[in-house]
């Protein structure tokens, strides 16, 4: 062993690297003395090369392992002191290469060794944008990075489906990396979290739309270009002051290079032709053709719904596949003018356009070929739509399909020429039609109106209508209102400058939440107004902010029960809540059904129309106990409610500085707050009988102006200043 170091020290030492270079000229040397490889195991890239040289014995170089990526072989030579070349070997496939001395048994001797040919490819270049070296960190584009590796390296994978592209090989190929934003941009809009939007079926393919074959540095780019890529598609180069842009998409950090290419960023994911929309919503959304259809999506909040993936996603249950029949806006406008309405926005704001939207969508996928003469299709309303197939071509409920199988991942849409037939019910009850105005004011942050809240009319305990406003400003559906029922108001919302009111057929204002929104509870349709008194207000407080859960308060007046406030799994938590309930004069029982969790912390106080207190149940680490025999009014207090308002009116209204206060008899003598939306004081007035009433110098809006006697009648008018 001496022996084989000292002539290995002799060979560096005795020859100048040129003298070395002139016999054997090579990127690095293996040296071959008695059964020895110097040095054993050699670390190359690709495209390097390795000179023999053999100084002492008979040997040859055998690398003609069958586990080789390529097999190399040297004859026999006899060394000397001197240095013998035996030859310069290229290797230009990566991999680990063995090899030996196979004269005699020289193998058997030890005389064996190893080169591993390691190229920085494509494949490398993703890795460390994938894992964030130090060096690349900025570019951002891990994702798609990490994309590219999972299915276009199938070489580092054992037994991984090949896609006709390797970027760990030596073909050479040019690759557009999306940025980690851009990424991020497409998961939400094909509405799927990472795992699933790597394991979709045409993530292969359009990765493939990411590269080219062939190197394209910076420089080789140009206007106009258009170059195949390995998808089949070709891509678009363009150069305009602000750089180079690849489609729709501007290259942003260039020329990462490897061994067999060239990597760009990009900062938008590019998309194929002819593949489906992310979702049935985004197909919808990309058509100039139903913005109103759109609109109204988002107005009755099946937006998220129709941008489920039931069939990608496999993380969690999503609603669909669907079918939408979408109309178009021609449509829409058609529909509006056909059905009475004074406009198309008019019809959008109606409380029929959810029932109308979803008689368009089908919870299933069918295209034009899955359609057939006398098919049912049952509808997100739950009803049932009857196709026709004939020469016309595909009808539902007859309405003609325009144009057919816009594909989306999570199911079809069919644009529509005109909207399917849609029955308009009659609101009316054996006491009229109420309505309820829902006022928002707009806001800086740009919130939804009410902040996505509802307002529920209760009839007798059953749900009979839910809205929400779709606009800021004032949005009003209509009910029924039946004799001898109690209707409640549940309100949902984020509070502020949020508030309703409720009119009946007359336009009188049964109930204004000015100053506040909250619920009421205890209207009764068709009573005299001499029987009512109120309303009251009841605090509810919750200190465990369990919200009451599973509790309630029932008000009687005598045995009959006048008002039942329930609170149970549609109630949101709360620490502190107010409600209105409108009652009849006379003392009252509150009975207090007492919540499920932490009862002792829950409490209620009573006050009354005029913000007397009645009744504090507060006490901490007590259960409420309910209260009998509170008097709210006396019977007689009732008689000063007596009508002296009936019939007042404001015109013009909307207003435009000056309103005419109509139906006062002229000895009736009134005071009148005009109060805005949120509940502010704006102007105070003073009169008597009918007169003129200036709103100069008044912002524009919705306000009430709420008028009062000095006997106590009352009497709350809305009016609009232009």
């Amino acid at each position: 062993m001496i022996k084989h170091i000292l002539l290995f020290a002799a060979l560096i030492f005795g020859f100048t690297q040129d003298e070395i270079q002139a016999q054997c000229e090579a990127d690095h040397t293996v040296y071959l003395t008695d059964f020895v490889f110097t040095p054993s195991a050699l670390p190359i890239t690709v495209g390097e090369s390795v000179a023999f040289i053999n100084a002492e014995g008979n040997h040859n170089v055998d690398g003609t392992n069958e586990d080789n990526p390529e097999s190399f072989f040297l004859e026999s030579l006899e060394g000397n002191i001197d240095g013998v070349c035996m030859g310069v070997i290229t290797f230009d496939t990566p991999g680990n290469y063995q090899y030996t001395s196979s004269v005699g048994v020289q193998p058997d001797l030890g005389m064996n060794a190893t080169i591993s040919v390691d190229a920085y490819t494509l494949s490398d270049l993703m890795s460390d944008m994938t894992y964030a070296d130090a060096s690349l960190a900025y570019v951002e584009s891990w994702e798609g990075a990490y994309a590219m590796n999972t299915y276009l390296s199938p070489s580092l994978y054992q037994g991984s489906t090949s896609y006709g592209v390797d970027l760990n090989l030596l073909d050479e190929y040019t690759v557009f990396v999306p940025t980690e934003s851009a990424t991020d941009a497409l998961m939400e809009l094909m509405n799927l979290s990472q795992f699933d939007m790597l394991s979709f079926y045409d993530m292969p393919n359009a990765l493939k739309y990411h590269v080219v074959p062939g190197i394209y540095m910076a420089e080789d780019l140009t206007d106009g270009m258009t170059i195949e890529t390995t998808e089949g598609q070709s891509i678009t180069i363009s150069i305009n002051a602000a750089g180079a842009m690849v489609d729709d998409a501007n290259i942003i950090y260039t020329d990462f290079t490897a061994s067999n290419g060239v990597a760009h960023i990009i900062d938008k994911v590019l998309a194929p032709a002819g593949y489906p929309g992310a979702t049935v919503l985004d197909v919808i959304m990309q058509s100039e053709n139903h913005t109103l259809f759109e609109q109204a999506i988002f107005n009755e909040g099946l937006d998220d719904d129709l941008r489920g993936q039931p069939i990608l996603n496999d993380n969690e249950d999503a609603p669909g596949p669907f079918t939408v029949f979408a109309p178009t806006d021609a449509a829409l406008f058609a529909f509006a003018e056909l059905n009475g309405f004074a406009d198309v926005d008019e019809l959008l704001a109606s409380q029929e356009m959810d029932e109308i939207v979803n008689r368009h969508i089908v919870e299933a996928v069918y295209e034009s070929s899955d359609l057939f003469n006398g098919m049912q299709l049952q509808t997100y309303s739950n009803d049932f739509l009857n196709v026709s197939v004939d020469s016309d071509g595909i009808a539902v409920d007859g309405a003609l399909v325009e144009q057919a199988n816009l594909l989306a991942y999570n199911g079809v849409v069919h644009s529509m020429g005109e909207l399917i037939p849609y029955d308009f019910p009659v609101i009316e009850g054996t006491c009229g039609t109420w309505t309820a105005s829902m006022i928002s004011a707009s806001n800086p942050w740009g919130e939804d109106p009410w902040n996505g809240g509802s307002l529920d009319i209760y009839a007798d305990g059953v749900l009979i209508a839910s809205e929400s406003p779709n606009n800021f400003g004032v949005d009003s559906f209509s009910f029924p209102a039946n004799a001898n029922s109690t209707i409640n108001v549940v309100y949902s919302g984020g509070g502020g400058s949020d508030a309703y009111e409720i009119e009946d057929d007359n336009g009188y204002v049964i109930y204004s939440s000015s100053g506040g929104a909250r619920s009421i509870y205890g209207l009764r349709p068709c009573s005299e107004s001499a029987e009512a008194c109120g309303p009251i207000e009841i605090q509810f407080n919750d200190d465990a902010q369990e919200g009451w859960f599973g509790g309630s308060l029932s008000i009687y007046s005598g045995a009959e029960l006048v008002t039942y406030i329930p609170f149970n799994q549609t109630y949101s938590p709360f620490y502190q809540v107010s409600v209105m309930a409108q009652v009849a004069p006379g003392p009252l029982d509150f009975v207090v059904q007492s919540p499920f969790f932490e009862p002792q912390y829950a409490g209620y106080v009573v006050f009354d129309e005029a913000g007397g207190l009645l009744v504090e149940e507060t006490s901490t680490n007590e259960v409420p106990p309910s209260s009998y025999g509170i008097e709210i009014c006396e019977a007689s207090a009732s008689s000063v409610r007596d009508n002296v308002f009936e019939g007042t009116s404001l015109y013009p209204n909307p207003a435009n500085g000056m309103v005419q206060l109509n139906g006062i008899a002229s000895h009736i003598e009134w005071q009148g707050q005009l109060i805005s939306t949120d509940g502010k004081l704006v102007k105070s007035y003073a009169g008597s009988g009918a007169q003129s009433i200036e709103f100069f110098g008044i912002a524009k809006g919705l306000y009430s102006l709420n008028l009062k006697t000095s006997e106590g009648a009352t009497r709350s008018l809305r009016v609009i200043q232009q």
